[in-house]
């Protein structure tokens, strides 16, 4: 050692062989993992040398002026896995797949080395001119590089996976194969009880099921928490309706699946558990049902309206063509309520355009013969089938016998909402100008339909008055809907 007994402190092994050979140090300390430091003597150049370079954790090789392989070290074998007799004589160059790296003093290159028929191995390449033995040579020293790689993958690897995690608008969590989560989606993270990284899925995401699928392989309510968490980990499966038990989660239904995650020797590591939120698709499966359930039922309302206006028709009827012409008529009617209701989305229709569709039929190029006045009327879709009905019934039985059947007849139809909270319509149909009202006289079916559906249908009532000036009308029927407008409407029809 030097005369001042100080240990001097180098970098790494190539500054060691460079003070070694220049005699700046007559002895090393090499640390082994088992047996501890080693102190090694230095008793001549060559021997020091393969001392050192024994004990280095990197391949290396000593090569002579003519590149062929001289010396190896142990490390450098098993890189290779060759033995070193199967290496000393080789060509250096021969160690590479295809062209050799330069061998540029005390810089580094990347190269690809052959093993022994298991492919090649990254290293990186290092290499300086040395002296042993008053001989020239060049140190190669070869550091295995898979590990960076790999190391490098791995990383690049979990930012590929953060990044689509941190896009993703679903919930997604990665387990490990112990049921332990070690990343979720920021979704998954809104929707947790807890912060989910580290928490078991069970506990992170307490699962209520809602069914099961098809082939009954799977049913939750069988598995305890535990049990749950493995084979989420362990076992593929797709498709389960669950519920998540927590307030704010109540009303949220999801569609729960697992596929697994396998190494590339397909051993489990884990797997990928997706919770796919269906609650707008459930609500809009509710919402068809009960659209599919409510048509079914108008069908069948239209189905019975027909039946009984046929039937009644053919009853009130002395031949076949006053049938046709008394039935076509209420058809027509029930048509028009439908294409009104169709086009509004069965929300309903406004009094005075109800009125105003029903009586278009009787339009002609004469002077107004209808006059129609009142307050803004939201009538609900409920109303509209029957209420057109009442209106065509009133204005055949003008056209045939009172105020439409001459040219000098005209009707005021008017109306007002009566209550506050409760509101309800009176319409009063007037008719003047017609033929003289025989006084006493009685409807005939028309009237009696009238009547049935103000009572039956539109929860009202009607009155009827003889006036022998003209016949007036007057209906009375709740509003159910809340959209009574304030502001006066008035317009008129020439029939």
């Amino acid at each position: 050692m030097p005369s001042d007994s100080k240990l001097p402190l180098f970098e790494d092994a190539d500054e060691t062989i460079q003070a070694i050979h220049q005699g700046d140090i007559d002895a090393v300390v090499v640390m082994r993992a088992l047996e501890g430091p080693q102190v090694i003597l230095l008793h001549g150049a060559e021997e020091p040398y393969r001392v050192l370079v024994e004990r280095m954790s990197d391949g290396a090789l000593t090569a002579g002026p003519d590149g062929v392989i001289v010396y190896v070290n142990d490390r450098l074998c098993q890189l290779t896995g060759y033995p070193a007799t199967g290496l000393v004589g080789r060509e250096l160059a021969s160690l590479f797949e295809g062209a050799p790296p330069p061998l540029v003093p005390e810089a580094t290159a990347e190269a690809n080395l052959m093993r022994n028929g298991d492919g090649v191995l990254p290293v990186a390449v290092w290499s300086r001119p040395i002296s042993i033995a008053n001989t020239t040579a060049t140190l190669v020293r070869l550091t295995d590089l898979s590990i960076h790689r790999r190391a490098e993958q791995i990383a690049a690897a979990e930012r590929f996976a953060r990044s689509v995690l941190e896009q993703a608008t679903e919930a997604v969590i990665v387990l490990a194969p112990d049921g332990h989560i070690t990343h979720a989606s920021w979704r998954a993270e809104q929707i947790a009880e807890q912060p989910p990284v580290g928490c078991r899925f069970s506990e992170a995401f307490p699962l209520e099921a809602v069914t099961t699928d098809q082939t009954g392989t799977l049913a939750l309510a069988r598995f305890s928490a535990e049990s749950l968490d493995t084979m989420l980990a362990t076992k593929p499966f797709h498709g389960v309706e669950v519920k998540l038990r927590s307030e704010r989660n109540a009303k949220s239904a999801f569609l729960l699946s697992a596929g697994p995650l396998t190494d590339d020797n397909g051993a489990n590591v884990g797997s990928i558990v997706t919770l796919t939120d269906m609650t707008e698709r459930k609500r809009a499966e509710e919402q068809q049902t009960m659209l599919v359930a409510e048509l079914n039922h108008r069908v069948k309302n239209i189905l019975a309206i027909v039946q009984s206006v046929a039937s009644q028709t053919v009853r009130s009827s002395s031949t076949l063509e006053n049938f046709v012409d008394a039935f076509t008529g209420r058809l027509r009617a029930l048509a028009i309520a439908h294409d009104i209701l169709t086009e509004t989305r069965w929300i309903g229709i406004g009094l005075n355009e109800l009125l105003l569709a029903v009586l278009d039929p009787y339009r002609t190029p004469e002077k107004p013969r209808i006059g129609v006045a009142g307050p803004a009327v939201m009538l609900p879709a409920r109303a509209v089938v029957p209420l057109s009905m009442v209106l065509h019934e009133m204005a055949t039985n003008a056209a045939k016998y009172g105020a439409l059947s001459t040219r000098r007849g005209h009707i005021d139809i008017t109306w007002r909402v009566n209550g506050e909270i409760e509101k309800s319509v009176e319409l009063v149909w007037r008719e003047q100008g017609g033929p003289s009202v025989t006084a006493g006289a009685s409807g005939g079916f028309g009237t009696k339909l009238i009547d049935l559906l103000i009572s039956h249908d539109l929860d009202g009532a009607t009155e009827i008055d003889f006036d022998p000036a003209g016949v007036r009308w007057t209906l009375s029927f709740p509003v159910l809907s809340p959209g009574v407008a304030g502001g006066a409407t008035r317009s008129s029809v020439n029939p």
